[in-house]
């Protein structure tokens, strides 16, 4: 009945998440601290709730439950993060999806969103006014763009310490083989993004 309760108010929080996501697209002035908010009622919500969960019927205490549902958030944080990434960066043929599926749905990401902060006048305007109408030659005219600024390596830097966040959260676990295996996930995360 617990685990019922927790995954329902899990799915209510997810369900906040994609009507905020809703609620904000094409909202060129979304800042970091929104969208992180966002990925926090979504795809980090599911991988907390699934950590908790996982923790609280292998018998762990409290303090173990909560770091492992910390580590959860922060994986899914990254996982997101890392995912933004994929749909500028990735390959289609590897990744399975079209790139710049993101920008088609007016979701403003974390690269174009440290973009946006970091380009001066007059080419922010010139930026927004490409980005309220996205067309196929959208994300090859924002790769250049993104590669000159440090929007890249800013949005890696920013996965990369939500990883760092996930595994001092599994501090609250004795060194052992599942450990092992939850920090080797949390890394493959940030590797895919490549």
């Amino acid at each position: 009945a617990e685990a019922c309760l927790r995954i329902g108010a899990a799915t209510n929080r997810v369900c906040e998440g994609e009507l905020t996501q809703i609620h904000h697209r094409g909202n060129l002035d979304l800042t970091e601290a929104e969208y992180l908010d966002i990925l926090d009622g979504k795809t980090a919500e599911l991988t907390a709730i699934s950590a908790e969960l996982g923790g609280r019927y292998a018998g762990a205490d409290d303090t173990v439950v909560a770091g492992l549902r910390d580590y959860g958030r922060c994986l899914g944080i990254a996982f997101q993060i890392a995912d933004d990434l994929l749909d500028l960066l990735g390959d289609e043929s590897e990744t399975g999806k079209t790139l710049g599926t993101d920008l088609r749905g007016q979701k403003l990401t974390l690269p174009i969103i440290r973009l946006l902060s970091r380009t001066p006048e007059p080419d922010r305007s010139e930026l927004r006014d490409r980005l309220t109408e996205v067309d196929d030659s959208t994300v090859s005219y924002l790769l250049p763009k993104l590669r000159e600024s440090d929007a890249l390596e800013y949005t890696h830097g920013r996965a990369m310490s939500y990883i760092a966040e996930a595994k001092a959260a599994l501090s609250v676990l004795p060194e052992s083989p599942a450990r092992t295996l939850l920090e080797t996930l949390a890394e493959f995360t940030i590797r895919r993004e490549r």
